[in-house]
C-alpha cells in the first residue's frame, strides 16, 4: 500500500513512507511559494471570465480576494450577503441509500433542469460528527445556477476510520451515476465534489486515487462505473495529516487519530491518509479555499502547499488557490470568492 506515493508528492511526505523517522512536513516543508513575479497566475477580483497572465504553466492560479464595497446585495457580486438564502430545489429525494449502513445515503436536491451537473457536497465535522442534512447556503446557491447538489452521508470515526468513508463516497459517486442513467435529471459526466474541513481532506483524497481505495460491495449497477469526477472544490480541508497531526491546535491530533485510527500514530499512517501524498498526472481541476488566519489547518502547509503541487501534476489552470487573508477556519459566503468558484466549477464542467 505504501507504493501510492507519487514522484510528485513533496519531498517530506515521499521520506516518510520511505520509513525516515520522525521527518513531517513541518520539518521539512514543500518548496517555497512564488511569489507573483516569479509566475504565480492570478484571477481578476472583478469578472468572471478566466484571465491568466504569461506564467509558468505548473504554478497555482490565485484568485484575488473580494473586492471591497461590492459584497452585499448585487447578485453577481463576489461573496454573498450574511442573510443569503438560497433558492429552494424544485424536488428532493431524500435517503437514496448505497450501502447497507444507515450513514450510507444520499439527499439530491434538483434543479428545474434535466440533465444538470451535480455539486456532491461532503459535510464537515472532523470526522466524527455532522450530518449530510446539513447543507450551506453557498452550496444550495448552485441550485439557482441550473445545478444539482446531492449531499452525502459517510460513516464517521471512530467506528469507522480510515479509509472507510474514502470508500463510501466513492461509492456514492457510483449511486449517483446510476441514478443518473435511470433519471436523466444529472449528468453523470459532471460531479464537482465539494468539501468543506473534514469533507475536503475527503474530497482531496476520492480525487487523487481514482482506481485505487476503491469499496468492495458494489451493486452490480454500481460497479459498471468508477468513481471519477470532473473537478473539486476543497474549503479548508486538512491535506497534509503529518503536519496537521504535529499542529498545536488542541483539536488537530485527537481528530487525526480518530481518523486514521491510531494513537500512537506513525508518520507512515498518517502520511498514508494524505492527499498531499496521493497527487498524480491526470487529477481533475481543483480548487483550493483557505483562511489566512485558521488556528486549526494552516493555510500555506495545508493550502498554498497542495494547491502547487496540483499545479505541478495538472497544470496552473487545474489548480485555483483561493486564500483569504483575514478569514478562520470558518470560512463562509460571505467571505469566499464566490463569483470566481463558480466560475471555477463552470469552467470544469464546460458550461
Amino acid at each position: 500500500m505504501l507504493g501510492v506515493v507519487h514522484a510528485l508528492a513533496p519531498i517530506a511526505l515521499v521520506a516518510v513512507l520511505a520509513g525516515t523517522p520522525g521527518l513531517s512536513s513541518r520539518a521539512a516543508p514543500a518548496a517555497a511559494s512564488p511569489s507573483a513575479d516569479a509566475g504565480v497566475a492570478r484571477i481578476a477580483g472583478d469578472s468572471a471570465t478566466l484571465v491568466r497572465a504569461a506564467v509558468r504553466p505548473d504554478a497555482p492560479t490565485v484568485v484575488a480576494d473580494p473586492r471591497p464595497g461590492d459584497l452585499r446585495t448585487d447578485p453577481d457580486a463576489d461573496v454573498l450577503p450574511g442573510d443569503y438564502v438560497a433558492v429552494p430545489a424544485t424536488e428532493v429525494i431524500r435517503d437514496r441509500s448505497y450501502g447497507p449502513d444507515d450513514a450510507q445515503a444520499i439527499d439530491l436536491y434538483l434543479p428545474a433542469a434535466v440533465d444538470a451537473p451535480v455539486i456532491v457536497y461532503l459535510h464537515h465535522g472532523g470526522w466524527t460528527e455532522g450530518d449530510r442534512r446539513d447543507v450551506p447556503e453557498m452550496v444550495l446557491r448552485f441550485l439557482e445556477r441550473g445545478y444539482a447538489v446531492a449531499s452525502v452521508g459517510y460513516r464517521l470515526a471512530p467506528d469507522h476510520p480510515f479509509p472507510a468513508p474514502m470508500h463510501d463516497v466513492k461509492q456514492a459517486i457510483r449511486e449517483l451515476k446510476v441514478l443518473a442513467e435511470e433519471t436523466g435529471r444529472i449528468d453523470g459526466d459532471s460531479f464537482v465534489l465539494y468539501g468543506i474541513s473534514a469533507g475536503g481532506q475527503i474530497a482531496a483524497f476520492v480525487a487523487g486515487t481514482v482506481g485505487e481505495f476503491e469499496p468492495r460491495g458494489l451493486t452490480e449497477a454500481q460497479a459498471e462505473h468508477d468513481s471519477g469526477v470532473a473537478g473539486i472544490v476543497v474549503v479548508v480541508g486538512p491535506t497534509d495529516l503529518v503536519e496537521f497531526h504535529d499542529h498545536p491546535h488542541g483539536w488537530a491530533r485527537p481528530l487525526s487519530g480518530a481518523h486514521v485510527g491510531c494513537d500512537p500514530c506513525t508518520a507512515e499512517q498518517l502520511a498514508l491518509a494524505s492527499p498531499i501524498a496521493h497527487v498524480q498526472p491526470g487529477v481533475p481541476p481543483a480548487y483550493w479555499a483557505y483562511g489566512g488566519t485558521d488556528p486549526l489547518v494552516d493555510a500555506e502547509l495545508q493550502g498554498r502547499a497542495v494547491a502547487e503541487a496540483w499545479a505541478a501534476a495538472a497544470g496552473g489552470d487545474s489548480s485555483w488557490l483561493d486564500l483569504v487573508e483575514d478569514a478562520s477556519h470558518v470560512l463562509d459566503a460571505t467571505m469566499i470568492n464566490q463569483r470566481q468558484l463558480e466560475a471555477f466549477v463552470d469552467h470544469t464542467v464546460g458550461r
